[in-house]
């Protein structure tokens, strides 16, 4: 079995088996080996037509086996009973009850392990460790690894961090075992959370903007994008599991830089509830898909306030005051399960703070990083941005929403609103 890496967008007549292995997390990290653990194969729904895929995630209903295996002491799969109605085989936080109770008494009677061996801490030691999706008629056979990564009461996040091609004929058993030898530098990204993602472009803001022309309410058009989501009416799209929706709120304080060329853009100070402030400093001389942004968090301002801050930190940059605003967004975080690219569905309404009324309502879609994965590339960005701003311009149009797809920026509704209230 020869290891390589291959990009596969899927096709008629492909078929993708899709084995997720329960075992000894020791498999995964260093950790005492619970001898008395199994290494259990569940065989869950085949995709058909489908392609390669950087995540994938299980919930509950989705880890139903269509036929369970035990790895014996020679790494061959034997064939366990299967329970006499569908049942999930991991839930939440553990095995399913009721499956647990049926792979207690199949591994007993299928002579794989003794009766102490199932009853104490060997079913106890298993979680998921990988999940295996064997793509079976393609030209050349070959299996993508994805090891898990994350595991929250709602689901299970898998991450593909290698593929090996095989032979046609390949058993369950070898593919399992050529699985968990598949070295990777991915490993300490994957088995550590806090060291799962990286952000191809530093400092750069990458959105597209969709403003909407009626009078649509956010809230209820929030929630109807996050239901859409889930329910899989964004197609290669997932919600970020436990990380689903954020909501903000605060004051703004807003500033244009105006001079020299090449600094030109939107200082804009956000009041947090401690009475400091965090300022975001954008350069951008026009609206594009792309703008430098940078940040100082924790600024506190002195008596001679925000424009005193301003002509001593930054005393070569010319600065005009506009409107302060009131915001608030609601972001529906969500990650392609083809590209591991993390994206925002932002929806804001702004509201000037000047007792004018006027505001602005819209829907951003944001590129935030990516979820390191074998086959990672950041050329895919702009065209899975655009692929989710067409689903989000969809989503609007069946709502029977107005709306116009641009790159209209906040710095320039402040413009417009300072121009109209000149005249």
């Amino acid at each position: 079995m020869t290891a390589q890496f291959r990009v596969d967008n899927g096709g008629v007549g492909t078929v993708v088996a899709r084995r997720l292995v329960l075992a000894d997390a020791a498999y995964q990290y260093t950790l005492t080996p619970v001898t008395a653990a199994p290494v259990i194969v569940a065989e869950l729904v085949p995709e058909e037509g489908a392609g390669a895929r950087a995540v994938e995630y299980l919930r509950g209903g989705d880890t139903v086996a269509r036929a369970v295996t035990v790895l014996d002491a020679a790494d061959r799969a034997r064939a366990l009973a299967l329970p006499a109605e569908p049942m999930a085989t991991w839930v939440g936080t553990g095995l399913d009850e009721a499956f647990t109770d049926h792979l207690r008494t199949a591994l007993v009677e299928s002579g794989q392990a003794s009766t102490s061996g199932v009853t104490g801490e060997g079913l106890a030691a298993l979680g998921p460790v990988m999940l295996l999706r064997t793509h079976v008629r393609a030209r050349q056979p070959y299996t993508e690894v994805l090891m898990c990564t994350r595991i929250r009461t709602i689901g299970t996040l898998f991450v593909r961090v290698a593929q090996f091609d095989h032979a046609a004929d390949a058993s369950l058993g070898e593919i399992v075992t050529a699985a968990f030898k598949q070295g990777t530098e991915l490993e300490d990204f994957v088995r550590i959370e806090g060291n799962a993602y990286l952000r191809y472009e530093d400092d750069i803001e990458i959105e597209e903007k969709v403003t909407l022309v009626d009078d649509a309410p956010i809230w209820p058009l929030t929630k109807s994008m996050w239901t859409a989501v889930e329910n899989g009416m964004f197609p290669g799209f997932i919600t970020d599991p436990g990380y689903e929706l954020t909501r903000g709120h605060f004051v703004q304080y807003n500033f244009e830089v105006l001079a020299p060329d090449d600094e030109v853009g939107h200082y804009a100070f956000q009041k947090r509830a401690d009475g400091v402030y965090h300022l975001k400093m954008k350069k951008f001389a026009k609206d594009s898909l792309r703008r430098v942004e940078t940040f100082r968090p924790g600024v506190e301002i002195p008596g001679d306030g925000l424009e005193g801050y301003l002509a001593r930190e930054f005393p070569g940059l010319s600065f005009r005051q506009l409107p302060g605003l009131r915001r608030t967004k609601f972001d529906i975080n969500v990650q392609s399960v083809t590209t591991g690219h993390c994206f925002g569905i932002e929806t804001d309404e702004v509201t000037l703070s000047d007792g004018s009324g006027r505001k602005m309502r819209q829907v951003e879609t944001e590129y935030l990083e990516t979820r390191r994965h074998a086959g990672m590339d950041g050329a895919s960005i702009d065209a899975e941005l655009g692929r989710l701003t067409d689903l989000v311009e969809a989503h609007l149009a069946g709502l029977g929403i107005a709306a116009d797809r641009g790159l209209y920026s906040k710095l320039s509704f402040l413009r417009d609103c300072s121009q109209s209230s000149d005249r």
